[in-house]
């Protein structure tokens, strides 16, 4: 009966690697007679995580016409894949050469620079993108995806003064722990003015040594989703992505699944 099992192992495994052999050779023998069948033959092969290869045939493309805009989009974002953002930049700026207004290449070009850590000039190309194309839901989805990894700011000395407390009860309403924490952060991009500006329980204004701020709040109570807590944020949700807009870190505090958490925000922006 072993013996059986191993033989049967064995036989699923050499039967895998023989499709495997056999969808590369399938790969391999196509040559393709035209631009077009390049083009099917090069997504054929990212699709199956096959980059090197891909870009293969995207160079015979853009020896036939440098100027293949959706070869060199493809290849661009082959290098991308490969983490040579550089490389890919190179590509996307082709395309710009020829149409200015590309809002695929513009994007693209963005998640590079962000790849890179240049996120001021990412969202430059992001806010161009989505003005020249506001349906365009690639576009969309990307500025969501670049919003949602691209870093927060420290609020100390900012536009925003963030105030922030957390307060731990157990499930009989005893208090465990009260913190307070200035370590605060945004994200400085326009987003969060909207956020600001829409999405906070009591909004009003105040005076403070002669200057006129905006001051929000905000209330939230949850469920420990962790033992530990440390930190927090407001954020919203945009194409399925979740972007981060406010942060604040407290010291961290142990907490029991049936603890209740009160997050109470404060924060002020002087008035214009």
């Amino acid at each position: 009966m072993i013996k059986f099992l191993i033989f049967s192992v064995l036989f699923l495994i050499v039967f895998a690697s023989i499709l495997d052999i056999s969808a590369q050779e399938k790969f391999s023998s196509l040559q393709g007679e035209n631009v077009e069948e390049w083009h099917q033959i090069a997504s054929s092969l990212i699709s199956n995580n096959r980059y090197e290869e891909s870009i293969k045939y995207y160079d015979r493309i853009l020896k036939e016409n440098p100027e293949d805009q959706r070869a060199l989009l493809n290849i661009g974002s082959v290098m991308i894949q490969l983490e040579k953002n550089k490389e890919a930049i190179v590509y996307y700026d082709k395309i710009l050469e020829i149409n200015p207004n590309n809002a695929n290449a513009l994007t693209s070009k963005a998640i590079a620079l962000s790849n890179l850590q240049k996120f001021s000039d990412a969202y430059l190309l992001i806010e161009k993108a989505s003005t020249l194309e506001p349906e365009n839901e690639t576009v969309k989805s990307k500025k969501a995806n670049f919003l949602s990894g691209a870093p927060t700011a420290p609020a100390y000395k900012s536009k925003y003064d963030i105030e922030f407390r957390v307060t731990v009860r157990d499930a009989s309403g005893n208090l465990v722990s009260v913190a307070e924490s200035t370590n605060t952060r945004f994200l400085p991009y326009p987003i969060t003015d909207k956020v600001f500006a829409e999405t906070f329980d009591t909004k009003d204004t105040v005076i403070i040594d002669g200057k006129l701020y905006e001051r929000v709040q905000k209330y939230e109570t949850f469920e420990p989703w962790d033992d530990m807590i440390g930190m927090f944020s407001i954020f919203t949700e945009k194409d399925g992505y979740i972007i981060n807009i406010f942060e604040a870190f407290s010291p961290y505090v142990a907490v029991q699944d049936d603890d209740v958490i009160t997050a109470e925000w404060t924060i002020l922006k002087e008035a214009i």
